[in-house]
């Protein structure tokens, strides 16, 4: 199944096939693709593209994937038939059985826009279905064309200049697309597309996610379900029935220690992470399916140009203000791997989350608001040059912000809800197994006395360098597995004003969590996550030793 971003592509799967049956990453990539069955038969959901260049990872999916597809369902917008008509020019050129699918015609006869689909499908050469997958329309004349085409003789043709398709695509437009009335943009469109109302509705718009997410679900929901749920109702039998049932040892410790499979990586990976992953794609589902997101990334586009990254980057930005795991997991919305690993390297750096704002604004508004405002603008000012640093220095380039704005809607509640819940699963799938072998190896290294020996390690480099005391390498520890214990652990050792500083913007600037690490290394690799880990760690001692020689 093929189509352009924002067509109803996922809507028409989920008829098709009724429920996600499976949803992961290709092979070397960040980019998901939904697997399910229709009578028996494979169907994928191949990404949004809006042309097969091989100019991304999305297009050079699509096109390995197609290359093995029997059939093509290629969905377009009727309503935006015009752009959408490229993409299927460029299939049907691919030389495999295909039915195009022209979608959301509701919304056509809604806007009093004529399409003759009898002529399309003899000027394309291929069945054309007509539908409108929110209502169901068209799903079981789409089934039928896909029996009676079936698998076909591969014969590709020849690839044509990309100028000639799209006045191809314009001429085939021309002739099957006519107006009853003129069309109009809604007040609603006409606020959000306006640079002072626009900017005014993207704040509100962030300020809500940095709510819900960071406040509502890090803080409300994650504590009942982390704390509640597991601390006090789940593990507290399971520890004291495994602490009489195994003998006092290694096991115990991996299991059911500090750091253990059960007590660490279970209840994080469950009780912390899969709250936040699920509010994570409900929120990202509402403002793709709305229509907002594409306005939201072009409005505030120019922004993030001299740090190599696009306006798409907005939404993983404020995610890290919540929780800057999941920030890193909704960078997959940016269409190369260069702007991926900029802007995971920027929030692993410089973005403290909800948590660890929370600790660290409670701890220097006791010593003055003045130091809170200097940690706010050097925050700032690291992440800019960082980021202007990675662009000047990494090779490759970013992709411009192409998209065409698709119309505002309502988003359907039971597509928001399956795909987030779908997308949510395979995500702790895949990260669960991680947690559970960082848990062992932390475990063995408590256990066998590395974390001690590498306080004795680390006490040269803190003194000397940093001029804290030797009693804050624990902290910076802990911070590795909790960004927000590691904060709060300072508020237990005795430190000046200058010093408490130091330690508080060289924690923030430090490693990751753990969790963070994890995906970070999930997402992009063991060689790039060790590259982003070790350079924030050069980063932040660096910054704390200057920062300790002139405070």
């Amino acid at each position: 199944m093929a189509g352009n971003p924002n067509v109803g592509k996922s809507l028409v799967f989920t008829n098709l096939t009724k429920r996600y049956v499976e949803v992961s990453n290709y092979p070397g990539t960040t980019v998901d693709i939904s697997r399910g069955l229709w009578q028996g038969n494979p169907v994928t959901d191949t990404p949004g593209v809006y042309a097969l260049n091989g100019s991304n990872d999305e297009e050079r999916l699509t096109e390995a994937l197609l290359s093995d597809a029997d059939v093509i369902i290629n969905v377009v917008d009727g309503t935006s038939l015009r752009r959408d008509l490229y993409l299927t020019l460029q299939l049907s050129a691919r030389g495999v059985p295909m039915v195009v699918l022209v979608n959301m015609m509701d919304e056509v006869r809604r806007q009093q826009l004529q399409l003759d689909l009898a002529r399309l499908e003899t000027l394309l050469g291929v069945p054309v279905v007509a539908g409108a997958a929110a209502t169901g329309e068209g799903m079981a004349e789409l089934g039928q064309v896909v029996k009676t085409i079936g698998p076909g003789k591969r014969q590709r043709l020849r690839d044509q200049d990309g100028d000639m398709l799209r006045r191809r695509a314009n001429e085939i437009y021309q002739a099957i697309a006519a107006f009853q009335g003129k069309p109009q943009l809604s007040p609603l469109d006409k606020w959000l597309t306006r640079p002072l109302s626009g900017l005014f509705t993207a704040a509100l718009v962030m300020a809500f996610i940095w709510w819900a997410v960071g406040r509502l679900v890090a803080g409300e929901v994650v504590d009942f379900t982390e704390g509640v749920v597991f601390k006090r109702w789940l593990l507290p039998p399971l520890v004291t029935i495994l602490q009489k049932v195994l003998p006092q040892g290694l096991l115990q410790h991996v299991l059911v220690g500090e750091f253990g499979i059960f007590t660490m990586a279970v209840a994080y990976g469950i009780g912390l992470l899969l709250p936040l992953v699920f509010s994570f794609y409900l929120l990202l589902s509402l403002l793709e399916d709305s229509g907002y997101l594409p306005r939201l990334a072009v409005l505030l586009d120019n922004t993030f140009r001299p740090l190599g990254l696009n306006g798409k980057a907005v939404i993983p930005l404020i995610l890290g203000f919540g929780c800057v795991t999941m920030a890193v997991i909704s960078t997959r919305m940016l269409t190369t791997k260069r702007e991926r690993i900029i802007l995971a390297f920027l929030l692993g750096l410089a973005v403290p989350c909800s948590a660890q704002t929370g600790v660290i604004a409670m701890m220097l508004a006791t010593m003055g608001y003045g130091w809170l405002v200097l940690y706010g603008l050097l925050l700032m000012v690291i992440f800019v040059m960082a980021g202007v640093i990675l662009n000047k220095t990494m090779p490759g380039r970013s992709d411009g912000l192409f998209l065409e704005l698709p119309r505002l809607r309502l988003p359907r509640p039971r597509n928001i809800l399956s795909k987030s819940w779908a997308k949510s699963k395979a995500f702790l799938k895949d990260a669960l197994p991680l947690f559970v072998l960082s848990a062992c190896l932390i475990t063995l290294l408590d256990y066998w006395g590395g974390l001690a020996a590498m306080e004795k390690l680390a006490a040269p480099v803190t003194e000397a360098w940093l001029k804290l005391p030797p009693t804050v390498v624990r902290a910076f520890i802990m911070g590795l597995i909790r960004r927000d214990f590691g904060a709060a652990g300072l508020l237990t050792i005795e430190l000046s004003a200058g010093q408490r500083f130091v330690a508080l913007m060289t924690m923030t600037l430090f490693v990751p969590c753990i969790a963070s690490v994890l995906v970070i290394i999930k997402e992009h690799g063991l060689l790039m996550g060790f590259a982003i880990t070790l350079t924030s760690l050069a980063v932040a001692l660096l910054a704390g030793g200057l920062l300790a020689a002139i405070i």
